[in-house]
Parts: C-alpha cells; sequence; structure tokens
C-alpha cells in the first residue's frame, strides 16, 4: 500500500510538471519554424550590432531579424540590447538614463550609426523580412512589454515576440493572444550567480503555464535540457537554437533537434 501512495503521488506530480512546461498551440509559429534569424542584424566588420547598418544588410540578404528593444529616459522604444552603454558606446550609464535623442547621437561600436528608435526599424524593414522582437524587462515593471504591444498592433509587416521574463510574456499574452511569443532559456546553473531556485525554475521551463509560449528558444549548447526535449517531442513545441556562431554549430543544433537557428558572424547554410 505505501508503494502505491508513492507511486501515485509520483505519477501525479509528472502530471502536475507536464502541465507547467506545456506549450501554448499556435498555428501562426509554423510559418516561422524555417526561418533564420540574423541576431542583432546582419553585423559584422564595419558594421555595428542592432544598427541600422545591421539591419539594412539583413533585408537585403533576406533573413529574419533578431532585435532587442527597452525604453529611454523619455519612454520611447530604443533598439539596444544591453542595459548599460559601456560595451558598445563607451559611455558610462544606462540606456534608461538618456533620451531617444541623445541615444541616436551615440556611435555604436565606432561607426556611423546611433541607436535607433524602434518605430524606425519599423519603417525600414516594412514588412519585407520576419522580426523576432527580445522585450528587456524587469520583473514587475511592463513599461516595455506594453509599448511594444502598442507599437506592434499597427504594424502590418510578419513578427514574433520573446524575452526571458515569463511576466512579460504573459503581459503580452494577453494584448496580443494570437501573436507567437516564446520564452528564452538556457542552462542557468553553468553560471556561479545564478545558482538560485527561481534559475532552476526557469531553466526547466516551469512558467510556461504562466508566459503561454508558442516556441522555445534555448541556448543551443544546452540541448539536453529535459523540459526542452519534452516540450518538442510530446507537445510538438518549435524549438530555435540561439545564439550559433558558426556553420558547425548550425549543423550540431539541427541534429539536437532545433527547428531553425539565430545566428551572427556568419552565413548560414
Amino acid at each position: 500500500m505505501p508503494f502505491l501512495i508513492i507511486l501515485g503521488i509520483l505519477i501525479l506530480l509528472f502530471i502536475i510538471y507536464l502541465v507547467l512546461i506545456a506549450p501554448t498551440k499556435n498555428k501562426k509559429i509554423e510559418k516561422y519554424r524555417k526561418t533564420l534569424f540574423a541576431h542583432r542584424g546582419l553585423h559584422g566588420e564595419g558594421v555595428a550590432e542592432n544598427s541600422i547598418s545591421a539591419f539594412k544588410a539583413a533585408v537585403e540578404a533576406g533573413y529574419g531579424i533578431e532585435l532587442d528593444v527597452r525604453l529611454s529616459a523619455d519612454g520611447e522604444l530604443v533598439v539596444f540590447h544591453d542595459d548599460t552603454l559601456e560595451r558598445v558606446c563607451g559611455i558610462s550609464g544606462k540606456v534608461s538614463d538618456f533620451t531617444a535623442k541623445e541615444l541616436s547621437n551615440m556611435r555604436l561600436s565606432g561607426t556611423d550609426d546611433g541607436v535607433p528608435t524602434f518605430l524606425e526599424v519599423l519603417a525600414l524593414v516594412s514588412g519585407k523580412v520576419p522580426l523576432l522582437v527580445e522585450i528587456k524587462e524587469d520583473p514587475g515593471k511592463y513599461g516595455v512589454s506594453d509599448k511594444t504591444v502598442e507599437i506592434l498592433k499597427d504594424y502590418e509587416g510578419d513578427y514574433i515576440i520573446e524575452s526571458f521574463n515569463p511576466l512579460s510574456l504573459g503581459n503580452v499574452a494577453k494584448k496580443l493572444p494570437d501573436v507567437p511569443r516564446g520564452i528564452l532559456a538556457q542552462n542557468y546553473y553553468k553560471y556561479e550567480q545564478y545558482k538560485k531556485p527561481l534559475y532552476f525554475i526557469l531553466r526547466c521551463l516551469l512558467v510556461n503555464r504562466i508566459c503561454k509560449p508558442s516556441f522555445i528558444a534555448y541556448d543551443h549548447r544546452d540541448y539536453k535540457c529535459v523540459s526542452l526535449r519534452i516540450a518538442r517531442r510530446l507537445f510538438g513545441a518549435v524549438t530555435f537554437a540561439w545564439t550559433v556562431r558558426s556553420q558547425k554549430e548550425e549543423r550540431a543544433a539541427r541534429e539536437h533537434g532545433f527547428d531553425s537557428v539565430i545566428f551572427e558572424n556568419y552565413i548560414p547554410e
């Protein structure tokens, strides 16, 4: 009898686990299953990441574009990855400390490009290639996701949305329920600062019930994640590999079951 009770509890826990990691069905994501996304645009020698030049190059080459959005001091949505300006612009301070106009005058990686607004990028792309918009937003805040929804609801081109923040995706799910959205994740426990219960939950995709993703974007090096494999094989989840940096890595990612790749520093096969 104790054995049956324990077995029953284990079965119940496994069912709960499956419910928690199950993705949301969205037929629209099938359109992007094989799309190749240039990570922060098609950047490289003399072309800065998340720049108008990088986005022009991606459009001309026919690749989808992955980009990052966050808020400026005056509430404009700008395209920039880092929280701070030091790495890309060589300037101290956070992106949120400066207005969109001030950011536009800051040079990206020594090039002639400044930090673009999201509206400028949308005007450039104008539906020519699909967009993969990553929301950069702190937990408990919804300014970025709200502004992203406000702008994209009037955009006529193809786009999908992703974030590491499940609460941001949950907010998007409420306001743009038909738009495919994806949770970004990785094996956080590789890094000492992330060895905390919260990051174990994120690593194992146990937040999927909250953010209702229709695809999963996972660090391609962490393909052995059990939750990722179950979501793919049992639920048919569409999976993107990030960030792939060579043809060798691309081949490995496909062998490991990823549908498509978010790539940089090389031209995909």
